[in-house]
C-alpha cells in the first residue's frame, strides 16, 4: 500500500475517532432537551410550550455566543500541531477572560426576553410564565459559556474526547432524574411543576464542568496543557479576529432556518407542523455533520499547525468523502422512512392531521434531496475554520443564506405556490449556495502557493 494512501486512510480515522465522540456529546445534549420536553409535556400543552420555548431561547443564545470560544480550539490545534505546548495555557486564559465577557450581553439579552417575545407576538398569556422560566435560566449563563463551551471545545483537540464519551451519558441520566424529582416532588422535595424544570437544568448545567474537570485532573498531560497561564492580548486579539466571524456565520445559519418557521406559520398550523418535523429532523441530521466538520477543524489545524499542506488537503479530501458517504445515508433515512418519522409527531390516523401528514410527507423528501450540500458546507466550513479563516466564509455565510437562499424560499413558497416545500427548498438553495461560494475558497486556499504564503 502506497504512503498517500496509509495516510488518507488514516486521517479518516483520525477524523472518525474525533467526530464520533463529539457527535455523541451533541446527540446527548439534544437528549436532554428531549427528555425535559416529555417530562414537561405531562403537565400539560401549556408548560410543554413555555418550557420549550424558554429552554430555546436560552440554548440558542448560548450556541451563538458560545461559537466565540469555539475559536480557541483553533488557536489549541494549530499551537498542538506545531508542539507549541506553551502557548496552550495562555490561549486557555484567553478563552476564559472571553467567555467570561460574553456573559454579560448574553445576561442582558435573557434579562430582557421580554422584548423579544412581543416582537414574536407571542400572547400575553404565555409571556409571564416563559420570562419567570428564562430568569430562572440566567443562572446556568456562566457554567455554560465557562465550563462546557471551553471544555467541549479544548478536550477534544488534546485527544481527550473520551470524556465527553464518559461524562455525557451520565450527566443526561442526572438531568432526566433531578427533572423528574423537581417537578413532581419525589423524594420528600416540593412540588416545584413548571419550575422545577428549570432549576434542574440550572443544576445540571453547573454539575457538567465540576464532573469534566474532575476527569481532566486525573491524567497529568491535560493538568498541564490546559491549566491556564498568564495571559497575552495576542492570542485574545486572534481570538476574537477568528471567533467573531463564526459567531456571525452561526447567527445567519440559525436566523434563517427561524425566519422561515415563522414564514411557515403565516400559512397555518398543519404547515407549521409539518415544517417544525423536518426542523427537528434537519436538526438531528446537522448534529452528525457538525461533529464531522469540528474534527476536520481539528485536524486541519493541527496540520496548519505543522505547516504540511500535504497533509491539510488529504485531510480536507478524507473528510468531505467522510460527510458525502454519512449525508447518503441520512438521506436514504429520511425518503425511506419518513412515514415512520412522522408517526413520531403525530397520530397519522387522525383526519385532523391528515394535511399536516401530507405536508410532512413532500417536506422530508425535499429534506433528504438536500442533506450532501447541508454536510458539505458544514465540512468545508470546519477546513477553512482549521486554517483560521473566518471572515471571508462568514460573509459567503450571509450572502448564500440571506441574500440567495431566504428570498429564494420566499418566492417559491408564497409566488410559486409550494408552500412549506418552497421555504426549505430556499434553505436548500442557501446550503447549495453557501457550499459552492466555500467551496471556491477551499480550492484557491489549497493551491501549493497560497498554502507556501500561509
Amino acid at each position: 500500500m502506497t504512503r498517500p494512501t496509509q495516510a488518507f486512510g488514516a486521517e479518516f480515522r483520525s477524523i472518525l475517532a474525533i467526530a464520533g465522540p463529539m457527535g455523541l456529546s451533541q446527540f446527548v445534549q439534544m437528549l436532554m432537551g428531549a427528555t425535559d420536553d416529555v417530562l414537561l409535556g405531562g403537565l400539560g400543552a401549556s408548560a410543554l410550550a413555555i418550557g420549550g420555548l424558554a429552554t430555546g431561547t436560552f440554548f440558542t443564545l448560548n450556541a451563538i455566543l458560545a461559537a466565540v470560544i469555539e475559536a480557541g480550539g483553533i488557536l489549541l490545534a494549530q499551537a498542538h500541531g506545531r508542539r507549541d505546548h506553551a502557548s496552550l495555557g495562555t490561549i486557555m486564559t484567553s478563552m476564559l477572560a472571553v467567555a467570561v465577557a460574553l456573559c454579560v450581553p448574553e445576561l442582558f439579552c435573557l434579562w430582557h426576553v421580554d422584548r423579544l417575545l412581543v416582537w414574536m407576538h407571542e400572547p400575553e398569556s404565555l409571556r409571564a410564565p416563559v420570562i419567570h422560566f428564562v430568569h430562572m435560566l440566567m443562572w446556568a449563563v456562566p457554567p455554560a459559556l465557562l465550563g462546557q463551551g471551553i471544555l467541549t471545545t479544548a478536550l477534544p483537540v488534546m485527544g481527550a474526547q473520551g470524556i465527553l464519551m464518559r461524562v455525557m451519558p451520565c450527566i443526561t441520566v442526572v438531568n432526566g432524574v433531578l427533572n423528574a424529582t423537581l417537578i413532581h416532588g419525589w423524594f420528600g422535595l416540593p412540588a416545584l411543576g413548571l419550575y422545577g424544570s428549570a432549576t434542574a437544568t440550572v443544576v445540571t448545567l453547573w454539575c457538567m464542568p465540576f464532573i469534566m474537570l474532575a476527569f481532566v485532573a486525573r491524567r497529568p498531560e491535560l493538568r498541564a496543557a490546559l491549566r491556564p497561564r498568564g495571559h497575552e492580548w495576542g492570542h485574545t486579539l486572534a481570538l476574537l479576529r477568528t471567533g467573531l466571524p463564526m459567531m456571525a456565520a452561526a447567527m445567519a445559519e440559525v436566523t434563517l432556518f427561524q425566519a422561515n418557521s415563522l414564514e411557515a406559520a403565516r400559512m397555518g398550523n398543519s404547515a407549521l407542523a409539518a415544517f417544525q418535523i423536518m426542523l427537528g429532523m434537519g436538526v438531528q441530521c446537522f448534529v452528525v455533520y457538525m461533529a464531522l466538520g469540528q474534527a476536520c477543524n481539528i485536524r486541519v489545524g493541527y496540520w496548519t499547525g505543522r505547516a504540511d499542506p500535504v497533509m491539510m488537503r488529504r485531510t480536507a479530501w478524507a473528510g468531505m468523502v467522510l460527510g458525502i458517504a454519512v449525508a447518503c445515508v441520512m438521506a436514504l433515512i429520511l425518503a425511506l422512512g419518513r412515514h415512520a418519522i412522522i408517526s413520531l409527531y403525530l397520530d397519522t390516523a387522525l383526519p385532523e392531521n391528515a394535511q399536516a401528514v401530507s405536508l410532512a410527507l413532500g417536506l422530508l423528501l425535499v429534506g433528504a434531496a438536500f442533506q450532501i450540500p447541508d454536510a458539505a458546507q458544514v465540512i468545508a466550513t470546519g477546513i477553512l475554520r482549521g486554517q483560521g479563516d473566518t471572515a471571508i466564509p462568514m460573509v459567503l455565510a450571509v450572502i448564500g443564506y440571506w441574500g440567495i437562499g431566504f428570498p429564494g424560499g420566499v418566492y417559491l413558497a408564497f409566488h410559486r405556490g409550494m408552500g412549506p416545500s418552497g421555504l426549505w427548498c430556499g434553505n436548500g438553495i442557501g446550503l447549495v449556495s453557501v457550499f459552492v461560494l466555500l467551496a471556491a475558497r477551499i480550492a484557491w486556499r489549497m493551491r501549493p502557493q497560497t498554502l507556501c504564503r500561509s
